[in-house]
């Protein structure tokens, strides 16, 4: 069985600009009514964004999809985030396994989008592994390496895991504190969803949104944006119905927020109804809200009385983002006689909503690249967005920190 690996990217050193936008974070950190947005150039930056690579996807939880997407042994689902490729692998002991899918002859990268596998057989030169990643045939290779030498220093490495209500998350370098404990506000407010035990479609990727990665879950955060940017189609989840929770540094793994409906059952779509008889488990509280959380860096979720729709935010560049969307209901729910027609204008009924967000983080990302870009304060409405910045800032400084002896050994 292969051991989990470290596979943090190599130390960067702190650039002009880098160490120009550390140095100006301060004024971006404390409560809503005091503090400033993060400079622009950390939206735009490539310098900065593989600070971030470092600071923040290799050294925190990222998400990686959703158990409900492979529940069946050998079931797996590919995924590239922070330029490494990943299998997400149910085995034939029913354990989820994150594997690296690069061979380890030649670097081919294994497996379809997602599908059912016994074995990763590499088409290259047909080195093949099962479903734990251990190396199974390496034909012809005996005249260099005996084949039980091989089998010792040719598996396929496995991350380091964690999974939380059905999330499967990875973490690069393997060293983060426990998810877990640090999503225990979030985990008690959502524990009637019942997450891990819903049901799961086939996600979808929408590829090439010419944005930051932060901007996703900056706008899906606030609602000071709903009123404007949506209205008419949001006030069933008026922002002033919104419920804020107070920043706790020691259950930081994700900001959320609650938004009341204006009746019972409200969803995302053009009847701002629920289309799925709702989830049993909930009560007619839970059933009249959503709960909006980014469980950072890289996923976004809402949970409503029928569905929990999500994003696995997996970043491209600075300013390029792929968002693989997902949808999670009972399994009754999905056997449903009309399930496809419902499935279909529940996710067209966000696509909606997310349209509109297209647009509006599109001309963002556009501004944000102005010479003229603002620095701004925030509406009370914007709490989360300090919350956002006091979760960046804290992980931003601990890795420059983490810097400053390879830097002084240097000189």
């Amino acid at each position: 069985m292969p051991n989990t690996v470290n596979a943090a990217l190599p130390e960067m050193p702190i650039t002009g600009i880098v160490a120009d936008l550390l140095g100006r974070l301060d004024a971006s950190l404390g409560d809503v009514k005091d503090a400033l947005a993060l400079p622009p150039e950390c939206y735009t930056s490539p310098e900065w964004y593989e600070f971030e690579r470092r600071a923040v996807f290799d050294r925190d939880w990222m998400v990686l999809a959703h158990v409900g997407t492979i529940p069946d042994n050998g079931d797996y689902v590919s995924v590239e985030i922070n330029g490494e490729p990943m299998l997400v692998v149910r085995g034939r002991d029913g354990e989820v396994r994150v594997l690296s899918s690069v061979c380890r002859h030649r670097g081919h990268v294994l497996g379809d989008a997602a599908g059912n596998a016994k074995n990763f057989t590499c088409p290259f030169h047909a080195w093949s592994y099962d479903l734990e990643g251990n190396l199974t045939a390496a034909p012809e290779m005996n005249g260099t390496l005996p084949f039980e030498d091989l089998k010792k220093t040719a598996c396929l490495p496995r991350f380091r895991s964690e999974t939380w209500n059905g999330f499967v998350f990875v973490n690069l370098d393997g060293e983060a504190p426990p998810l877990a404990p640090r999503l225990q506000g979030l985990s008690a407010l959502l524990a009637n969803h019942g997450m891990s035990e819903l049901g799961a479609i086939s996600t979808v990727d929408w590829a090439g949104n010419p944005w930051n990665w932060k901007f996703m879950q900056e706008n899906a955060m606030e609602p000071y944006h709903t009123s404007y940017l949506h209205s008419g189609i949001h006030d069933f989840a008026p922002a002033h119905n919104c419920d804020f929770t107070e920043w706790d540094d020691s259950d930081d793994a994700a900001i959320y927020r609650e938004v009341r409906f204006t009746h019972l059952d409200g969803g995302f779509n053009v009847a701002a109804k629920a289309l799925f008889p709702p989830i049993p488990t909930l009560t007619e509280a839970e059933r009249s809200r959503i709960v909006f959380a980014a469980v950072m860096p890289n996923l976004f979720l809402g949970a409503q009385g029928d569905v929990v729709f999500y994003y696995v935010i997996l970043p491209q560049s600075a300013g390029t983002i792929t968002l693989r969307v997902g949808l999670l209901t009972t399994w009754d729910n999905l056997a449903h006689p009309n399930a496809p027609a419902l499935l279909r204008g529940t996710l067209e009924g966000i696509g909606i909503f997310n349209d509109q967000d297209v647009v509006a983080n599109t001309q963002t990302a556009r501004g944000m690249r102005s010479r003229l870009a603002p620095r701004s304060r925030w509406a009370p409405a914007e709490k989360t967005l300090a919350q956002l910045n006091a979760w960046l800032i804290k992980r931003y400084k601990s890795y420059a920190q983490s810097l400053i002896p390879i830097a002084e050994a240097a000189e």
